[in-house]
């Protein structure tokens, strides 16, 4: 017998020499098991399976793992010895985390075992887990960080923890026929949208509980909170929010934080997923890493009797950071602007800084900052720039101009204010036409200037720069190439100019300051001042200075003369636009600088800029 039995095993030996191993599936795992040694090759092979993972039980333990991004290297640590056809082999598992955060090692111990085909694992959650028992399995927790806060110059804190109330429906004490009326009827109560609401209920799981409105706990007083607390399931969460001191502080300055949307999931390539908080706007924005900080990374083995910790991942607290607003004049800014019924706005400057101090915006439910991003024709604010490019073509400020009352271009006729004194037209010089704001005088100077030396002028005094870091803003526009009537129309800020308000706070902040000044809000950067072509000269400021000054001393900014302390200067503007009845309206504009601090006030249907804006400004400056 044993020739027969040497002879069996002789084309055996052969194929195992020729193909090594053979491949077996074990819990959906392909898995390469050795016939041909002692299971050594087999615990190697083994290393790699773990690692790709792939099986029914890996989905089951290590599942939440994967699929938060982490990915596992498993190497080999020790074979172990092979004692009756067993052996339990030791595996060392790193982790790379995702989003930076770190490596989780641990080790393992499988076993495997010889059967007739070979060695084959025999898989169980601990050799997957450190020390997991069977049923358990691994979970993953974000560990939110501490947020930072955002404060003004002095450290008084404007935006950050803040306690509210979720107000909404608890569906779980709702029938399905008091869906409807609950809804609309918490909507009632809270001033919201019924019909939006009342989908949301309805799409809603049947344990849900639906948020209709966060309020601060301060502005309780404002909702009637009795009246909603009648309706059918409804309920109030208290929680804190990060939030700014008071509602409306500071639009588009600011910014704003939310819950990502799906969109926001889907466009982010990976890096915003759900219940991720998002900032749009303003500083968190800009500042959106410093200020959110960094979430931190809980694992913990569950399934078992009791939950356990098993690897942690600190969060980084949020940081605070440091804007360049001052809250007392955010806060006069705001209630000088409080009685407008129109889109209007406050810009206050430093000119030797640009440090913006205050962004007010008026009490309309304006959708958007117009401050910071309105484009607005300026009207005869702009005369400010005009008379810069008029100073380079040679013009001084006592040469003498024709004021008349119309003057025509290219067929199109042009007039003055209905305002101004028709005593004044005819001649006078530079000075009484921007102290006086005659539209005719500077229109007829359209051929002294071209509309690239006018844009160059308007570079000269920070018109069309980059926004400043940390906020959406509008900076101007005017383009060098427009001829004919629009190049005169833009000589008094009608045409095709556009600004903002805080284009046109810089563009008196930059005469004041005697250079460029470029704003900022972020009170520990410093922004990188623009190219200028052709910057402002000594003697180009004082002129400047004297000629707006004869605008408070001599004309329409009389009122600001008897405000105390050092001299104001401005210069006021109306612009005239088409309303959405199809109506004329004017756009009202005042800027006006004393000593560092400048005010850029506009509404944005309004009356002439020194009787609807000018008393705005005028209530800013004398409140210092």
């Amino acid at each position: 017998m044993a020739p027969t039995s040497a002879r069996r095993r002789t084309p055996v030996v052969i194929v195992i020499a020729a193909l090594a191993v053979i491949a077996l599936v074990v819990g959906g795992i392909a898995f390469w098991r050795s016939t041909a040694d002692d299971g050594t090759d087999a615990a190697e092979q083994l290393a790699g399976t773990l690692a790709e993972g792939g099986s029914d039980l890996d989905a089951e333990v290590l599942g939440a793992l994967r699929d938060a991004g982490a990915t596992a290297e498993v190497a080999l640590a020790d074979a172990g010895d092979a004692e009756d056809g067993t052996r339990t082999a030791t595996y060392d598992w790193t982790w790379t985390l995702p989003d930076d955060a770190g490596t989780w090692e641990y080790t393992t111990t499988a076993t495997l075992t010889k059967g007739e085909d070979g060695w084959a694992p025999q898989l169980t959650p601990a050799a997957l887990g450190p020390e997991l028992e069977d049923g358990e399995m691994l979970a993953v927790r974000a560990v939110d960080p501490e947020l930072g806060t955002i404060t003004d110059r002095d450290g008084t804190q404007l935006y950050g923890p803040r306690d509210v109330k979720v107000l909404g429906l608890d569906k779980s004490q709702l029938a399905a026929d008091q869906l409807d009326s609950s809804a609309r009827d918490l909507a009632a109560a809270l001033g919201t949208d019924a019909d939006r609401y009342a989908e949301s209920v309805a799409g809603a799981g049947e344990e849900a509980f639906v948020p209709a409105l966060t309020i601060r706990v301060s502005d309780e007083g404002e909702y009637d909170l009795a009246r909603a607390g009648q309706v059918p399931g409804f309920h109030a969460l208290e929680e804190q929010r990060p939030l700014a001191v008071e509602r409306d502080y500071a639009p588009g300055v600011l910014g704003s934080l939310r819950e990502a949307t799906a969109e926001d999931v889907e466009s982010s390539g990976g890096e915003i997923q759900a219940g991720d908080q998002v900032a749009t706007g303003g500083v968190l924005a800009a500042e959106q890493d410093a200020i959110l900080g960094t979430s931190g990374l809980e694992i913990v083995a569950t399934g078992g009797e009791q939950e356990r910790p098993l690897h942690e991942v600190d969060p980084v607290a949020g940081t605070t950071v440091r804007t360049t607003l001052d809250d007392d004049l955010q806060r006069r800014a705001t209630a000088a602007i409080a009685d407008e019924d129109s889109p209007s706005a406050v810009i206050a400057l430093s000119a030797s800084t640009g440090d913006v101090l205050a962004a007010a915006l008026g009490p309309t439910g304006q959708s958007y900052p117009v401050g910071l991003v309105g484009q607005y024709a300026p009207g005869s604010t702009f005369k400010t720039v005009t008379a810069l490019s008029l100073l380079r073509a040679g013009v001084t400020p006592d040469t003498e101009l024709q004021c008349p009352e119309t003057a025509s271009v290219a067929g199109r006729s042009f007039k003055n204010a209905d305002s101004m004194d028709p005593s004044l037209f005819g001649t006078m010089p530079l000075r009484s036409v921007i102290a006086h704001s005659c539209n005719t005088a500077l229109l007829l100077q359209h051929e002294t200037v071209s509309q690239a030396e006018l844009a160059d002028a308007a570079t000269t005094l920070g018109i069309g720069q980059e926004a400043p870091a940390g906020l959406d803003a509008f900076m101007g526009s005017i383009d060098p190439a427009d001829e004919g009537v629009e190049h005169a129309a833009a000589m008094m800020g009608q045409g095709r100019v556009l600004t903002s308000p805080l284009a046109m706070a810089t563009v008196l902040a930059s005469v004041q300051n005697g250079s460029t000044v470029t704003p900022r809000i972020l009170a520990d950067s410093e922004p990188a001042a623009p190219e200028i072509p052709t910057p402002l000269t000594e003697e180009e400021a004082a002129q400047m200075q004297e000629m707006l000054r004869g605008v408070v001393t001599d004309g329409s900014l009389d009122d600001f003369a008897d405000l105390p302390g050092e001299p104001v200067i401005g210069k006021t503007g109306t612009a005239e636009y088409t309303n959405e009845e199809g109506e004329l309206a004017l756009h009202s504009w005042v800027i006006v600088a004393q000593g560092d601090l400048v005010v850029a006030a506009f509404v944005e249907d309004g009356s002439y800029g020194s009787v609807t804006a000018g008393p705005i400004a005028r209530e800013v400056l004398a409140g210092q």
